[in-house]
């Protein structure tokens, strides 16, 4: 599977499977083949345990790795954070449902206020409050650890599958435009809630169900360009479907 979530299934132990779904969401953006070839760099300095490699705290093997915008310091510094909320906390999902209150985005970023204060570090990873942010790489990684199935762990309990909102990326933004889920210009927050909620019309208690085969099938697999033409009857899925313009 061309995903980032098959890194997480490298794993057999709950409190790794975190760590990389961590990391595997937040550095997914760019080429798949792009992002793949640094997590692969990134898991191999890990060895059999991202947590116990994070807990450890010797990040020096990690000096020269980067990625796009995310230069060496700025993840030696995310791992010091990814520490730090092991200490405090234990791991991610104790240190969220510490803050959760019901509302995802506010734990977030009450988290980031515990983490950072006032402070700029580590924005793209822990984002500021924002009305209109979907914050696509966070809800990524909710799914997997919320929803339970073949593909997602599902080791979150304390959040309802109900709660999350899709991880707006390029083409489930291009599959609702297409679809009619959402009239937004751009991708938004907003256009994330309007597609969640259209989704929630096939599978109320579970809206999220549909998000990987959307991406990969719809989205890339039919090379979904968020209008609709005559070729979208022969290569995609969703053409005629109830629910769609």
């Amino acid at each position: 599977m061309n995903d980032p979530v098959v890194f997480i299934r490298r794993y057999r132990e709950d409190h790794d499977r975190e760590i990389a779904g961590f990391l595997a969401s937040q550095f997914a953006y760019g080429k798949i083949e792009t992002f793949r070839t640094f997590l692969e760099k990134l898991f191999a300095l890990m060895g059999e345990s991202p947590f116990s490699f994070i807990k450890a705290g010797d990040f020096s093997g990690v000096r020269g790795l980067y990625y796009r915008f995310q230069k060496d310091k700025d993840i030696v510094l995310l791992l010091e954070t990814l520490q730090r909320i092991i200490d405090e906390f234990g791991n991610i999902g104790a240190m969220l449902r510490y803050f959760y209150r019901g509302d995802i985005r506010e734990a977030l970023w009450a988290a980031r206020e515990h983490l950072f204060r006032n402070g700029n570090e580590l924005t793209f990873f822990f984002p500021k409050p924002s009305s209109t942010n979907p914050m696509k790489r966070w809800s990524l990684y909710l799914r997997w650890m919320v929803r339970k199935d073949a593909i997602d762990i599902g080791i979150w309990g304390f959040i309802d599958k109900r709660a999350l909102i899709v991880p707006l990326d390029t083409h489930i933004f291009k599959i609702g435009r297409c679809a009619g889920w959402t009239q937004q210009k751009t991708q938004s927050y907003k256009a994330a809630c309007e597609i969640t909620d259209a989704l929630k019309r096939f599978s109320p208690d579970d809206p999220l169900k549909y998000d990987l085969f959307l991406c990969h099938a719809i989205g890339i697999g039919a090379g979904c360009t968020g209008q609709r033409t005559s070729a979208c009857k022969d290569r995609c899925l969703l053409y005629g479907t109830t629910g769609t313009r």
